[in-house]
């Protein structure tokens, strides 16, 4: 059988997903913890069975190739080839494959993320009896077009490409996922030296291609694809990649106790009745007076070491313990109820963490504490964090409630940037996010605060300046 290479392109500078491409390839941006660049080495090993692959690099590309080495981790052999022209585009970095490739390959943009798509039926289509198959995908949004390339059809065969139409004529995308024999190769290297410039736009050279007769064969892509360009097309790619696994992924809950909540029966069966969860952890200080009620309610414990005695410690111990894609933190009191967790999961699809407010007049329950100094204390030092870091746009008005939802992937990004150790450790997280560019997301939810440890712990004149020491450490360092 004949060999299909895999070729990706990744050496632009990735000049419009700036400040995100500063100090990283843009095919190295993470989507869900993972950089897209490895997505599509494993959709090419999984889907199409490839197992050599060329990366053209240049922009920043020892970062590439010091992470992905030669390959032998994730099941393929990896080339790299180095682009040193980068204004000449990505027909410059597809014709340096030619040093490596000399059989029919699949390039795949390092920029395009696929999610749930067909690419495998890629094997079963007639590619070899084409100079050049192009995936295309109908889509409803024709400005999405715009941005890429049209096609016009005959039947399965493409007429005519047109990179970046001002006109569109049809609902049919043209992604950046292309089958190519290697006699493209010569003609690609023609078209460079007949080039006045010495630069060649590839889709319209495919267009040339296609009135000089050569046959170019469509292929249509199912599932989600986006284009990582900027901000909001990286948030797109993570909203679309978490949608599709939601259902699949673990989510657990860690139940922070100062150990002596004799109620704590009553907040773990209200949490175990909550389906959403597929497992429940306490946190517990080394002595403690609860943990056989945890034992008997069948629920995991996360007993910390001597050491960890202040929130932020112990609950930075715990994140590190819990085995799960979604990790959500709440109190032992039961503070939160039930209900909201479904509300906070929402949204982690749009976002990398989710906090809770407890600033909504509307929703504190009867008996609750946080109201005149210390919710105004909450708000000031939230908005104070907005306008210190006003570039990373964050919107807060609470920087000390404990209920919130996020990634196995966000806690893994800020673990090591994270040291606070009081309560301070929750503005914290919120700020170490906002810093790396990362999705904090507020809602309201509702609150009864009934803990007297807590507020004997926490609620006092000492947590509010232990929050403005935080921030000002964190500004000037």
């Amino acid at each position: 059988m004949k060999r299909l290479y895999g070729l990706i392109p990744a050496a632009g500078k990735g000049t419009r997903a700036r400040p995100y491409t500063s100090n990283i390839p843009k095919s190295m941006l993470e989507i869900n913890g993972i950089p897209n660049l490895q997505r599509n080495i494993e959709l090419m090993r999984d889907q199409l069975d490839i197992v050599d692959i060329v990366i053209v690099t240049g922009y920043l590309a020892e970062v590439i190739e010091t992470t992905f080495g030669d390959g032998q981790r994730f099941g393929v052999r990896l080339h790299y080839v180095r682009n040193r022209d980068l204004d000449k585009g990505l027909a410059w970095s597809i014709l340096l494959g030619r040093e490596v490739i000399d059989d029919t390959f699949c390039v795949i943009l390092s920029d395009e993320c696929y999610v749930n798509s067909n690419h495998y039926e890629l094997k079963s289509s007639k590619f070899r009896e084409s100079l050049v198959t192009c995936a295309l995908k109908e889509v409803d949004d024709t400005e999405l077009i715009r941005r890429n390339y049209a096609v016009q059809l005959e039947g399965d065969k493409i007429r005519k490409l047109i990179e970046k139409p001002l006109h569109v004529e049809n609902d049919i995308l043209g992604c950046g996922t292309f089958i190519l024999s290697a006699e493209i190769f010569p003609l690609l290297d023609q078209a460079f030296r007949d080039s006045p410039d010495g630069y060649v736009e590839f889709v319209t050279f495919l267009g040339e291609l296609c009135r000089s007769g050569k046959e170019i064969q469509a292929f249509f892509l199912n599932g989600s694809y986006v284009n990582i360009n900027d901000r909001d097309s990286l948030a797109r790619a993570k909203f679309l990649e978490r949608s599709h696994n939601f259902a699949r992924l673990s989510k657990a809950l860690l139940i922070y106790s100062e150990g002596t909540e004799k109620n704590v029966s009553f907040t773990i069966e209200r949490y175990k009745k909550t389906a959403l969860l597929d497992r429940l952890y306490l946190i517990v200080p080394e002595e403690n007076e609860i943990e056989q009620i945890a034992r008997e309610h069948g629920i995991a414990l996360i007993r910390c070491p001597r050491h960890c005695t202040l929130y932020g410690q112990k609950i930075r111990y715990a994140l590190d313990q819990a085995d799960a894609d979604i990790l959500i933190l709440t109190e032992a009191d039961y503070a939160f109820p039930a209900r909201d967790i479904e509300k906070l999961l929402v949204y982690l699809k749009e976002a990398d963490m989710v906090i809770g407010t407890r600033t909504t007049r509307q929703l504190m329950e009867q008996g609750t504490d946080l109201a005149g100094v210390v919710r105004l204390a909450n708000v000031f030092v939230a908005k104070l964090m907005e306008l210190l870091w006003w570039r990373f746009e964050g919107r807060f008005t609470d920087v000390g409630c404990t209920f919130r939802a996020l990634w196995q992937s966000s806690w893994q990004a800020i673990r090591n940037e994270t040291v606070a150790p009081g309560p301070e450790f929750s503005a914290e997280m919120m700020l170490e996010l906002l810093k790396q560019r990362l999705r904090v997301l507020e809602i309201p939810v509702n609150y009864h605060n009934v803990s007297r440890k807590l507020n004997k712990n926490y609620r006092n004149i000492n947590t509010f300046f232990r929050f403005l020491l935080l921030l000002a450490k964190k500004r000037i360092s």
